[in-house]
């Protein structure tokens, strides 16, 4: 990184890939799970495969956790020690996390000035505002026009899943237990979207495809025929991800796109199987794989 550019850092529940985030020299504040007594890193002590095989056999859900205070600080002092000038900090909501109020009482104890900006996202939606914020700093922006280019990004994306089963939301308490009883019995998928920072539901599917139809006429509905910049983002789910792909790509005017995994901190939330579409103008984004030279 050049002296002086604006530094981006982000957290877990961007769940970009980790190829990606290094090409980018992006900097990822891991969350952490807990299964019983057992606190692991998303990402750093458990993958994304490890965490699904323990899901799949536990008995409780396993509680997860905002970052350790450590993590900011090593993530802002390495961008530092690299020669930036700035830091933007962009983390998932404040309506799901404590994150983006543990980073703001950190803040002022960097060794630069960071901006932390609650980005009113999750996963491809945050994803999509990273990877803007990341273009704008490679191209020397200050740092209120790196968190501009992430905003208008926020005020674009359309982001909604469909989940596969709702038992993971029966036991967190999402849902009631009856509720949950009859969706398995009539294997009705909930469908889910992030408005101004929280997940609401917005419907429910009988098919997979039927509810990733409905996203993609969403987001049609929202963008039309204008070229957009894509992240599929699945739970363990490649043949779901590569429908939504497919179902995108021929309702869409996809420029470019992304797939992705539910990281441990969303995936135990959302449970194997759930599939989520984000999008945005890609004028607004550029294209999710290509980092600079």
């Amino acid at each position: 990184m050049p002296d002086g550019r604006v530094a981006v850092v982000t957290d877990s529940t961007a769940d970009l890939p980790n190829e990606v985030a290094e090409e980018w020299g992006l900097r990822v504040v891991p969350m952490s799970v807990t299964f019983g007594t057992t606190t692991e890193i998303s990402r750093v002590t458990i993958s994304d495969e490890q965490f699904y095989e323990r899901l799949d056999v536990a008995t409780s859900l396993p509680t997860t956790a905002q970052p350790n205070p450590h993590w900011f600080i090593e993530g802002w002092q390495d961008a530092a020690d690299d020669g930036c000038s700035a830091i933007v900090s962009l983390h998932v909501s404040r309506e799901l996390s404590g994150t983006v109020s543990q980073a703001q009482r950190l803040a002022p104890d960097a060794a630069v000035p960071v901006t932390v900006e609650d980005s009113r996202q999750v996963a491809g939606g945050l994803a999509l505002m990273v990877l803007a914020a990341l273009r704008a700093a490679e191209q020397d922006a200050r740092p209120d026009e790196v968190v501009a280019a992430a905003t208008a990004v926020r005020d674009a994306v359309v982001n909604m899943m469909v989940v596969d089963t709702m038992d993971y939301l029966r036991r967190g308490g999402r849902v009631t237990g009856a509720a949950a009883t009859i969706g398995r019995a009539l294997r009705v998928r909930p469908i889910l979207g992030v408005d101004d920072g929280r997940i609401e539901s917005v419907g429910r599917a009988r098919t997979m495809r039927s509810g990733i139809e409905r996203i993609v006429q969403t987001i049609h509905d929202r963008h039309g025929d204008v070229p957009l910049s894509l992240v599929v983002t699945h739970a363990v789910a490649p043949e779901a991800a590569d429908l939504a792909l497919e179902i995108a790509r021929e309702r869409l005017d996809v420029a470019a796109s992304l797939t992705s995994v539910f990281g441990p901190v969303l995936g135990t939330h959302t449970g194997p199987g759930a599939v989520a579409l984000a999008a945005a103008p890609a004028s607004l984004v550029g294209s999710p794989t290509e980092a600079p030279d």
